[in-house]
Order: structure tokens, then sequence, then C-alpha cells
């Protein structure tokens, strides 16, 4: 199988809302903060936005004095930490809800046999999964994964998706044949650092319009069922 396409969604404001737990989202980085590399969670989280897992996680414990090696060796086990976090708030409610224009979107786009569907994202791997899976949406539904607990930027995680199509899909893309999809201007500026087409939604909480159409993506749009996407896509 040859794919013509790969196309990108980010996850959190794209494809589910947050809608539980108060501010589980983010008690969840101060909880393994502490519990992993024994610092503060007492982080201002606006200065952060747009940051990707693990760069995150290292601007604020470097600032106490965690070496690099410590910081990478004790890395897994703070993920471990976040996601038992979430997992105990998911007890007592549901945490996140799918986009139901997004998820028919993914799966039109899964009829296609030609179209290789991804995540670029900046939540690593195991906290993606997750959300994904608790939110309805399988994770299995994404063959390649750019994930944010494997670069130190939105940018270098973006670059990373030629060296993945290769050894995941077993072809070389070529930037043309990307689409990065999501709802904030990182997701975009990730995207055009690649040389993707780039498709701007305003679901979510980044999601202003005119801050959107700034960055100039090749569609902006409030929902991922419109007619301009489907056209887009021809589904």
């Amino acid at each position: 199988m040859r794919y013509h396409q790969l196309v990108l969604f980010d996850i959190d404001g794209t494809l589910i809302y947050h809608v539980g737990g108060g501010p589980v989202g983010l008690q969840r980085f101060a909880y393994s903060l502490g519990r992993v590399y024994g610092v503060p969670g007492d982080f201002n989280p606006s200065e952060y936005n747009g940051m990707i897992d693990r760069q995150m996680a290292w601007n604020i414990v470097s600032r106490h004095g965690v070496s690099r090696k410590t910081f990478l060796e004790k890395f897994p086990s703070y993920i471990a930490g976040m996601l038992e976090y979430l997992q105990e708030g998911a007890k007592k409610e549901k945490l996140y809800e799918p986009i139901r224009d997004a998820v028919a979107l993914v799966k039109e786009l899964r009829k296609h046999p030609h179209v290789a569907l991804g995540i670029i994202t900046g939540n690593a791997k195991r906290i993606a999964d997750w959300k994904l899976d608790h939110a309805g949406i399988p994770h299995e539904y994404f063959q390649l994964g750019l994930y944010g607990g494997e670069a130190d930027d939105r940018q270098a995680l973006a670059k990373l998706v030629f060296e993945k199509a290769n050894r995941v899909l077993g072809q070389p893309v070529a930037p043309a044949d990307i689409v990065v999809v999501g709802d904030t201007v990182h997701d975009i500026r990730a995207g055009i650092a690649i040389g993707a087409k780039t498709i701007a939604v305003t679901t979510g909480l980044h999601g202003d319009r005119v801050i959107l159409a700034k960055e100039k993506p090749d569609l902006l749009v409030d929902s991922l069922m419109e007619k301009s996407v489907r056209d887009f896509f021809g589904v």
C-alpha cells in the first residue's frame, strides 16, 4: 500500500474537548513534578502555552538545578505520574469528550486507503493515547504519531515526520503531501515549518479566528465537516 497523503491531527481542541475535572488538566503537571523531580509545581500555566510536554517539564525542572541526564532518566516516570493523575480523576467524572465533526472527518478519511492518518500533539504518547481512548476515539485509528515526549519544541517535533514516515509507513513522504490540522497558531506554524498544508479550526480554547487568520493557514474553518474541508480532501 502506498499512501498519497498524510493527515496529522492535533488532539486537544481539535479532536477532543476538556469537559470535566476542573483544573485536573493542569494539576497533573504539578503532581508529577513534585513526585518525580521533587520540584514545586507553582508555575504560571500561561508561560507555557504552546509548549510540548518534554519542553515544558525541562524548562521548569532545569530552573531547580535538575541536570539534563537526570531529567531524561526520570521523564518516563514523570509521564507515568501524570497518567496516573488523569486516570484517578476519570474515576470520578468524564474528563474529555470527542469533537463530533472532527471524529466524523477522521472516519471519512479512514475510508480512503491512500490516506494515512497521524497525530501531532504536545502530549507524550501515553497521555495522548489515553485521552483519545477516554474520549471514545480509538488511538489505533492513527498509523503514525508525533508526540510531546520526543522533542524539545513543536517545530522540531514536526520535523520528525519524515524519518517516522519512512520507518512506520514504509515510504518517504513529501512536504506537499502532508496536511496538519490544529486549533492553535502553534499547530499552524509547525505545519508551515515542514512545508505542509495547514487547516486551522476554531474549536479550541485558543482558536480565535482573527489570530489564526494571521498565520495564513490554507483553510480556516469553524468545523472540520464544513464543505471547504470535505472538498479539500475529496470526501
